[in-house]
């Protein structure tokens, strides 16, 4: 079984991906993970004795002018490769190796929507992750809108074009649609329907976690905020600057941050992590999660029943950030563009919650989400045993 990564940042999809291959291996499966980068969690992959391998690379088609903003998944298939016809073809090439190597009988694919057309009629693929990386086809075999209605980067029926040229020189069955490659034989939208941001187009509601999550965390006593932040984001210094001016406790880790930055805060009683701390147990003493909105540690928040400030950094958290606003109570987000003066107003009510109000909302919805059944290991399972 090959279990792959090919697009995306953090490590949330290496975390995923391990524990996949540690409870499918006890099922008798022998798992081998390709990873965009093989060196994420690479000591807790050892330990497992899960092996690693790394996945074709490929590079961005876009570019420009101005910044990459993509329509719907299908520009998000151009953009990795599906727009220029000799990349793809190469990267295909490279998994056809990567496949004569392993001989897969499965493959779980977490972002591999280039996998996805070296896999395409030849070995069973089931697509993973959250609703971001994993759309539904809508009719016609079209994606659905992320957002705001702006242009195509490139016209899905010439992307489409070029994965049937792929295959047709492949001598391969062609695919009548992208979602067609995508969708693969099932998809496992391992994310609460609350969080999916194709929630209203889906046919099927998201699975869930993984696993049925732990019980919501107690409760701390008093404003206590964990920031989890990069520090390439303007807001980032921001929002740091007024937190450190009421010199309020805290703990925070900082991607990037300046030596001057880590001395100024750990002056204003705020302890500043060297190495990224595990993220449950800084939310055990933390009042509230600041972050950019990654799927996974708004996932963690929410379970854990903490309101969230979020700062999104690119479309993906902002769909996440936006998706979370609508459906769960408790949580605010911050645009990119808000003032030093706008921060200053509202951001200590908001670190400090006097009233209680965004705790109790946050422990309200973590006691209701932690109690349901389902989940997306029970989910995989279904499939697997319809397809084996």
């Amino acid at each position: 079984m090959l279990l792959a990564w090919e697009m995306g940042e953090g490590l949330g999809h290496a975390a995923r991906l391990l524990w996949l291959a540690q409870r499918l291996r006890e099922q008798g499966w022998v798992p081998v993970v390709a990873a965009r980068d093989p060196a994420a969690l690479a000591e807790r992959y050892r330990a497992a004795h899960v092996p690693v391998i790394a996945t074709p690379p490929h590079r961005s088609c876009f570019s420009g002018p101005g910044r990459f903003r993509a329509a719907s998944y299908a520009d998000i298939m151009g953009v990795c490769g599906y727009a220029d016809l000799k990349q793809l073809a190469a990267v295909v090439r490279a998994w056809d190796e990567v496949l004569r190597s392993q001989a897969p009988d499965l493959i779980i694919a977490d972002y591999s929507p280039l996998l996805s057309l070296a896999a395409f009629a030849r070995i069973p693929l089931i697509c993973i992750g959250d609703g971001f990386v994993t759309p539904p086809g809508m009719a016609g075999g079209h994606f659905p809108l992320l957002g705001d209605p702006v242009p195509h980067q490139w016209q899905p029926a010439e992307l489409l074009h070029a994965a049937q040229r792929v295959q047709a020189a492949r001598g391969l069955a062609e695919p009548m649609s992208l979602a067609q490659v995508i969708e693969g034989v099932g998809q496992v939208v391992c994310v609460p329907p609350e969080l999916d941001i194709y929630a209203a187009s889906r046919t099927l509601p998201a699975s869930g976690p993984w696993e049925r999550p732990a019980p919501p965390l107690a409760k701390p006593e008093g404003a206590f905020p964990f920031a989890y932040l990069r520090m390439s984001h303007p807001l980032s210094h921001r929002v740091l600057q007024v937190w450190r001016e009421h010199h309020l406790a805290g703990e925070c880790y900082l991607h990037g941050a300046g030596r001057e930055t880590v001395s100024a805060l750990e002056r204003a009683g705020i302890r500043v992590h060297v190495t990224p701390p595990p993220l449950r147990e800084a939310l055990s003493r933390a009042s509230m999660l600041i972050h950019h909105g990654g799927i996974g540690a708004l996932e963690e928040a929410l379970m854990a029943g903490r309101p969230q400030l979020l700062l999104p950094r690119h479309l993906e958290q902002s769909l996440h950030s936006q998706r979370l606003l609508a459906s769960l109570p408790g949580n605010v987000c911050a645009r990119a563009g808000t003032s030093l003066q706008s921060l200053r107003e509202r951001l200590p009510e908001l670190l400090l919650d006097r009233d209680g109000r965004l705790g109790a909302v946050a422990q309200k919805t973590a006691t209701r989400l932690t109690a349901r059944p389902d989940n997306s290991w029970a989910a995989l399972q279904r499939l697997l045993g319809s397809l084996f």
